[in-house]
């Protein structure tokens, strides 16, 4: 993990936006790190405080949407990339920060064999 990501996941509950309590500084930040910052956010997951999973789940959602909008063909009037995006949430367990901590496990399982199948 690198000092950047280190730093931002410790920081990570820290300056909420008003408006949107799920995303702060840290959760913007660790989205545009990408693949990369994934690993950690997998330790995040599993936390006790459950807006610390909700804003590590912020960042799942958006560097997977990223990493399929990527591999996504563009279509004309369509959004196929968010079908495919839903279609990988779906597949890897669909995280709920809000689930009892079974379900969370088995989502975040998924999440790590998918992480170590397309690399960070």
């Amino acid at each position: 993990m690198s000092d950047e990501v280190a730093r931002l996941i410790g920081s990570i509950n820290l300056d909420p936006d008003p408006a949107h309590g799920d995303l702060t500084p840290a959760v913007h930040a660790l989205v545009r790190i990408g693949l990369p910052a994934l690993p950690a956010i997998m330790q995040l997951l599993e936390a006790e405080d459950k807006y610390t999973r909700l804003r590590a789940q912020r960042v799942l959602e958006g560097v997977t949407r990223a990493w399929v909008r990527d591999r996504t063909p563009a279509a004309p009037l369509t959004r196929s990339d968010a079908h495919a995006w839903m279609k990988l949430w779906q597949e890897n367990g669909a995280f709920d920060w809000e689930a009892d901590a079974a379900t969370r496990a088995r989502a975040i399982s998924l999440w790590r064999a998918w992480l170590a199948r397309v690399g960070s």
